[in-house]
C-alpha cells in the first residue's frame, strides 16, 4: 500500500469536547463531523458525551439532544423519523444508514457520525442534494400515458 500524507487543508482536526453532567451514569461518546464553509479552518470532529438515560433510543435522538443541549450550531437534516424519507442519511460507524432507524444500543464503542462519503458537504452533516434531484428528474419517475385523455364536464 502506498504511504502518503494529505495536504494540510485536507486533514480533519480534533474539535471540541462536550462533557456530560457529572451525575450521568449511562454515557456514550458521539464523534460528530463538523464543517462550516464560512470558516477558513479545516473540518473537525467534535466529541459529545451523551447520557443515554436522558435520550431516545436512536442515533437521531442523540443528534437532536446534541443540538438542543450542547451545540445549537450543529446542522443536520431530519423529517419523518420513520425511515421513509431518507433525510437523516449519514455514515454511522462506517455504514451508510438512517439515523432515525439506527438504535444506539446496536453500535459498539464510540459512535462516529459523518456525512455520506460520496456527497459534497454543505455544512456539518448536511449534504448537497443537487445531483440527486437532477438524477431523479432524469429518470422521469411518474406514470405516462400513450393517449391524451379528455375531461368530461
Amino acid at each position: 500500500m502506498a504511504d502518503f500524507t494529505l495536504p494540510e487543508n485536507s486533514k480533519v482536526n480534533k474539535g471540541n469536547i462536550f462533557k456530560a453532567d457529572e451525575d450521568a451514569k449511562n454515557i456514550r461518546k458521539f464523534l460528530v463531523y463538523r464543517y462550516d464553509p464560512n470558516d477558513d479552518s479545516n473540518p473537525r470532529i467534535d466529541t459529545y458525551e451523551i447520557d443515554l438515560d436522558q435520550c431516545g433510543p436512536m442515533v437521531l435522538d442523540a443528534l437532536i439532544k446534541i443540538k438542543a443541549d450542547f451545540d445549537p450550531s450543529l446542522s443536520f437534516r431530519r423529517s419523518c423519523r420513520e425511515g421513509i424519507c431518507g433525510s437523516c442519511s449519514h455514515n454511522i460507524n462506517g455504514v451508510n444508514t438512517l439515523a432515525c432507524t439506527q438504535p444506539i444500543k446496536d453500535l459498539k464503542g464510540e459512535i462516529r457520525v459523518y456525512p455520506l462519503p460520496h456527497m459534497k458537504v454543505v455544512k456539518d452533516l448536511v449534504i448537497d442534494l443537487t445531483d440527486f434531484y437532477e438524477q431523479y428528474a432524469s429518470i422521469e419517475p411518474w406514470l405516462k400515458t400513450e393517449f391524451r385523455t379528455t375531461r368530461r364536464g
